[in-house]
């Protein structure tokens, strides 16, 4: 039986940063199924695995992270999260679902770019899902938890932008620079911006020194940040040829540095739980897939 087509009132968008802060938020995305006739299986949300370190905030409704499968295949939910939820960087794909109707944002912060705002690095992070405000101190969170009070005349995050600019040191204005002209961010350019940082620390030149250097900073081996950004160049490269024809898979593998076909779709299964065939299908029809379509969108 074909998945339902998705509702018209149910909203979701890509947010970019200001130049300013550029270096520090990656992204964020807000969803909106207020208003939206959504059956329980199109409450799902999913989400692919990231290097990015994410606050959440619940505006109205209830989320669940779903923690496993049961024996039958059923998802076992977790308890009802926090209106202001920490994520550090995941290795593996999530999933959240919600009982009814939700309005949420989840903002995404450079690994490195939270650390300096918090002073708690990426590594004690991952794979962690939390309260914000009990992992975190100091003005992020009470700068973080206004934005729960009503205002319906202004825009979350450009709430959250404003607030956060004050908070933000920031890293070298060229680096900055280089972030800003990015337009839409891409990890495989904050790798390399990652990558000449820690090569021209003056802590020490070495490659492996370097590699720590990295390591440190976002919490992940510079090989699995690597991964992250050639699967990222298949969805762009993916997106961007979606209306040339049939797709030469080798070819693709190779452009983005994989062995073989084989080898590219085991990393994309591995970021998304999904093969590459079966995630365009549900990308095209499942409405609990609205987030990799939104990706769709902006890679095209």
């Amino acid at each position: 039986m074909p998945p339902a087509a998705m509702p018209p009132a149910a909203s979701a968008r890509l947010l970019f940063p200001r130049p300013d802060l550029s270096a520090c938020v990656f992204m964020g995305v807000e969803r909106d199924t207020r208003g939206a006739a959504l059956s329980d299986a199109q409450r799902f949300n999913y989400y692919p695995a990231t290097p990015m370190s994410l606050v959440s905030w619940i505006f109205e409704g209830t989320l669940h992270m779903v923690e496993e499968c049961s024996g039958d295949g059923r998802p076992v939910l977790g308890p009802p999260l926090p209106r202001l939820v920490l994520s550090g960087p995941q290795r593996r794909p999530v999933a959240s679902w919600s009982p009814g109707p939700v309005h949420a944002l989840s903002v995404a912060f450079y690994p490195d770019s939270l650390a300096r705002l918090t002073g708690i690095g990426a590594e004690s992070l991952v794979d962690r899902i939390l309260p914000l405000e009990e992992a975190v101190s100091g003005p992020l969170p009470a700068a973080c938890r206004s934005l729960l009070a009503p205002d319906a005349a202004s825009d979350p995050f450009d709430r959250l932008q404003a607030l956060l600019q004050p908070l933000w040191s920031g890293p070298p204005p060229r680096e900055t620079s280089l972030m800003s002209r990015m337009g839409v961010p891409l990890m495989g350019d904050w790798l390399r911006i990652l990558a000449v940082r820690a090569a021209l620390s003056r802590a020490g030149r070495g490659v492996r020194q370097a590699q720590r250097r990295v390591k440190s900073w976002t919490g992940q081996s510079q090989r699995d940040l690597q991964l992250f950004a050639r699967v990222e160049d298949v969805a762009v490269r993916v997106s961007r040829s979606r209306d040339d024809g049939p797709l030469d898979l080798a070819g693709l593998a190779s452009d983005a540095g994989f062995a073989d076909q084989s080898h590219m779709g085991r990393a994309v299964r591995r970021m998304t739980g999904v093969a590459p065939g079966r995630l365009n299908e549900l990308m095209a029809g499942d409405e609990a897939f609205w987030f990799y379509r939104l990706l769709g969108e902006r890679f095209g």
